[in-house]
């Protein structure tokens, strides 16, 4: 007797190795966590060129950077810096690589909070006497000032919420057999252990 893909037993024939192992909540966060370490030279030369040297242009080049970063990774490496130490991929149905558009779309919680801080800051950037400011905490209270008199809290308000978006998507990990996050199930990937199987 043979199996084919219409019998109920057409799988009785695949290994266990070739069965997927889905990454949880815990191993992605602890992913997440070294990606940012891995970030930091680049946030911190961004809030640099931001708050203290302010730079438009090499803030704007840095922020282009760190949001490249994510979704150019998970496409051109299957996966983050932080996945892969951790042993993890980003694969697509069937264990394919992602496409381009699975990638932006995996990051569109991220890409929708980094705009939001792009447009925060070109703000910033307008306001009068910015850029005479005496370092970060010159900065920050000039900010603050300014988003009082102009009604900005509530703009800071929405940017703390939106920056809450990725958190919000990944927890959706925790409710399904496959551990997709909500950009997952979007994008319709998966992030697999590349751990071998004993």
């Amino acid at each position: 007797m043979y199996s084919s893909d219409e019998t109920i037993d057409s799988d009785f024939l695949s290994p266990d190795e070739v069965q997927p192992t889905f990454v949880g909540f815990g191993p992605r966060f602890g992913a997440a966590l070294l990606d940012v370490l891995i970030m930091i030279p680049v946030t911190g030369a961004a809030i640099y060129f931001s708050a203290i040297s302010m730079n438009v242009n090499v803030y704007f080049l840095l922020i282009l950077v760190s949001i490249l970063y994510k979704p150019v990774c998970e496409k051109v490496l299957g996966g983050t810096p932080g996945k892969l130490i951790l042993k993890m991929k980003v694969v697509g149905k069937g264990g394919v690589a992602l496409s381009w558009g699975q990638a932006i779309m995996r990051y569109l919680p991220w890409l929708v909070g980094a705009l939001f801080n792009v447009y925060m800051q070109y703000n910033a950037f307008q306001i009068p006497g910015i850029e005479d400011n005496d370092g970060f905490a010159d900065y920050s209270r000039m900010v603050q000032e300014y988003q009082i008199e102009n009604g900005g809290i509530m703009l800071s308000i929405v940017q703390s919420l939106i920056g809450l978006l990725p958190l919000v998507s990944t927890l959706f990990v925790l409710g399904n057999k496959k551990k997709q996050a909500a950009h997952d199930i979007l994008a319709e990937t998966y992030v697999v252990s590349t751990k071998p199987k004993y």
